[in-house]
C-alpha cells in the first residue's frame, strides 16, 4: 500500500519533467601514449573560453495598490514593502578545456611540467555558429509543439597548430567543427522544455568544446608520440 501511495504522489513529479528525444553523440576519440621509455615535453596555450552565470541580486521594492471604496467614492493606497530577486549575468573565462587537454597528456606520458618544452600546441576556439535556418527550426519546434518541446543546436570550430620549439615552425595545422543538437520535450509549456539542461547555451558550448579539445589532443598524441625520443 506504501509502495502505491509513493508512486502515485510521484506521478505529478514524471510528468512535469523533460525528455530528451534526441541529440549528438558525443564523438569517441583514441588517444596515443608515449612508450614508456620516451620523453617528449609539450606546451600548452589557447584554449580560451568564457562561461555565462546568473548571479541572484537580492533587495526591496515598494509596490503600490489602489482599492475603489463604493461608498465614499474613492480609492484607498496601499504601499507594501516586497522583497525582489533579480539574475544579473555575469561572464567569467574559464580553464576547463585546458586543463582537459593537460589531463589527457599527461594520461598518455607526455611531460608538461618542462622548463624546455620541445613542441607547444595551440587551440583557438571560435562560435558560435547557428544557421538562420537552425534558428527557425528552433522556434517553429517551440511554437507547433504548444511550447512544449525545445530544439537546441550550436556549431563551434577550433583551430590547432603545433610548434616546433626549436624552429618556431608549424609542424602539424588543423581545423575542426563540431555541431551539437537536441530535441527535448515535457508535458508542461514552458516549464517542461526550460528543465532540461539539454538545450541551454552553457550545456551545448561544453558540450562542443569539450568533443573538439578531445579530437585535437587525439590528434596531437598521434603525431607527437612518433616524435618521442
Amino acid at each position: 500500500m506504501k509502495a502505491k501511495i509513493i508512486a502515485i504522489a510521484s506521478i505529478p513529479i514524471f510528468l512535469a519533467g523533460c525528455f530528451t528525444i534526441s541529440e549528438t553523440e558525443f564523438p569517441a576519440v583514441v588517444q596515443t601514449s608515449v612508450e614508456a621509455d620516451k620523453n617528449l615535453a609539450v606546451q600548452l596555450s589557447g584554449f580560451e573560453a568564457t562561461v555565462t552565470t546568473y548571479v541572484p541580486v537580492y533587495g526591496w521594492e515598494t509596490v503600490h495598490s489602489s482599492t475603489p471604496c463604493r461608498r465614499h467614492r474613492h480609492h484607498t493606497h496601499t504601499y507594501t514593502t516586497v522583497a525582489t530577486e533579480t539574475y544579473v549575468p555575469q561572464v567569467e573565462n574559464t580553464s576547463a578545456y585546458i586543463d582537459r587537454a593537460t589531463d589527457t597528456l599527461e594520461k598518455c606520458g607526455f611531460t608538461l611540467q618542462s622548463t624546455a618544452p620541445q613542441y607547444r600546441i595551440d587551440v583557438a576556439f571560435s562560435g558560435p555558429f547557428v544557421s538562420n535556418g537552425e534558428s527557425a527550426a528552433s522556434l517553429a519546434w517551440t511554437l507547433f509543439s504548444c511550447l512544449t518541446a525545445d530544439y537546441g543546436v550550436q556549431t563551434w570550430s577550433a583551430r590547432m597548430k603545433i610548434y616546433d620549439m626549436s624552429t618556431g615552425k608549424v609542424c602539424l595545422y588543423k581545423d575542426y567543427t563540431q555541431k551539437y543538437e537536441s530535441y527535448v520535450w515535457g508535458p508542461i509549456p514552458i516549464f517542461s522544455p526550460a528543465g532540461s539542461g539539454k538545450s541551454s547555451y552553457n550545456f551545448m558550448q561544453n558540450w562542443c568544446l569539450s568533443a573538439l579539445t578531445d579530437l585535437a589532443m587525439a590528434d596531437a598524441t598521434a603525431f607527437l608520440s612518433a616524435r618521442a625520443k
